[in-house]
């Protein structure tokens, strides 16, 4: 992972996001430039693990989560904890990573639920 890179395009500051792009097994799952600058840097296994585990939990509990999720990923010590939820408080979906070489931090991502697709950006591009 290029640390420096991810750091940079997680913590710009954004003004909403221009493109959107979709996950090429997953097409019903969209992401911005933003989380693309950030998959660039070296997580793109975050992606995927969000395309094909947590889109059909955030789409089942859609409504009782008033269709926005946020995905937080805890980093410390080169493991990573992915958890879904509407507040930080009571998950509804989690899963341990047990080795990444994302830098350690909490990052948050807002999932909405857009009908027929979901996207998912980062919270500087809300």
């Amino acid at each position: 992972m290029d640390t420096e890179k991810f750091l940079a395009a997680y913590n710009a500051s954004r003004n909403g996001c221009n493109e959107r792009y979709r996950h090429p097994l997953v097409p019903k799952f969209v992401y911005s430039d933003g989380v693309k600058e950030c998959a660039e840097a070296g997580c793109y296994w975050l992606l995927d693990i969000i395309a094909t585990e947590v889109m059909d939990v955030f789409k089942k509990n859609a409504v009782s989560l008033g269709f926005i999720g946020f995905v937080r990923v805890d980093v410390a010590d080169s493991k990573a904890t992915i958890f879904l939820d509407r507040d930080e408080n009571e998950p509804i979906w989690s899963r341990a990573v047990d080795y990444t070489d994302m830098p350690d931090g909490r990052y948050t991502f807002m999932l909405t639920d857009e009908g027929d697709h979901c996207f998912l950006i980062l919270m500087s591009e809300y």
